[in-house]
Parts: C-alpha cells; sequence; structure tokens
C-alpha cells in the first residue's frame, strides 16, 4: 500500500513489501473512488459525520445564544 507521507520521509524512496521504490517528483498520481451512491445519500452520510464531529462545538453555540435570548426576555 502506497502512503503519500512516505515520499517526504524517505525523499523520493518509498517502502512496498519491503523493497524500495523510486518514485519520480514529477509522477502526478491519479486516485479515482468508486461511489455507488446517490449524490443525496453521500451528502446525508457526510453531513452525519460532520454533525458528530462537531457536536460539542454545535452545543456551546446553541447554549450561548440560549442565554442570550433569555437575558433579553427577562
Amino acid at each position: 500500500m502506497f502512503c503519500s507521507h512516505m515520499l517526504e520521509k524517505h525523499d523520493n524512496e518509498s517502502k512496498q513489501n519491503g523493497e524500495v521504490v523510486l518514485i519520480s517528483k514529477k509522477q502526478k498520481l491519479n486516485i479515482r473512488f468508486h461511489n455507488p451512491n446517490t449524490p443525496k445519500d453521500t451528502a446525508d452520510y457526510i453531513l452525519k459525520i460532520f454533525m458528530k464531529t462537531n457536536q460539542k462545538k454545535i452545543d456551546q453555540i446553541l447554549q450561548k445564544e440560549a442565554l442570550k435570548c433569555a437575558n433579553m426576555d427577562g
């Protein structure tokens, strides 16, 4: 398996299965991913990941705004 960080560490050398493979600096990697999901399903999934990752920040913002509203009412 090829890891891009290996290029930086080994200055154009990477190890694959114990062998050293020289990689040209000008070589452009072409990586493609197959996504069988619809764009809507993909967007929903990514949104769920972002929401879960940022839940603490979201909760803090909502609490802060709720306090602002409570202070305006009182």
